[in-house]
């Protein structure tokens, strides 16, 4: 994976996203990944339209995160060099270990990894910065 381009601006993976626009062509798991959104989240998305990624169409222009990313010219948050900040965690999908000790891991690296942008961009950074 090319982490530039497969990486949405605040470090999520779309290649692992169900919603993604190339992923429901293939196997449409919105519907569950829906059920892990309420279950995680605690959101209700009554309807999840298949996304293209913020980099192609994005479904939401006023992300402050995509907003903060395009202002300052770099491919996604973990290239920023004041990652983490209060924008990113406008748009942060993490949780902490303690908080993942009760999941069910299958469920959530089925549909919950995608969005573990923190760890991810932490990782990201602390390889750049070897």
């Amino acid at each position: 994976m090319d982490n530039r381009h497969d990486m949405a601006m605040c470090g999520c993976r779309c290649d692992l996203c169900k919603a993604y626009a190339p992923n429901v062509a293939v196997n449409d798991r919105r519907e569950q990944l829906a059920l892990a959104w309420h279950k995680y989240y605690n959101l209700d998305p009554a309807v999840m339209d298949a996304c293209d990624g913020c980099r192609v169409n994005p479904s939401d222009l006023n992300c402050p995160v995509r907003q903060c990313v395009l202002k300052k010219s770099v491919a996604h948050c973990g290239d920023c060099d004041d990652f983490p900040c209060v924008t990113f965690y406008m748009r942060c999908g993490s949780f902490t270990a303690e908080q993942k000790k009760d999941f069910d891991m299958a469920e959530y690296n089925e549909y919950m990894l995608a969005y573990d942008n923190e760890t991810r961009l932490k990782a990201y950074k602390s390889a750049r910065e070897v």
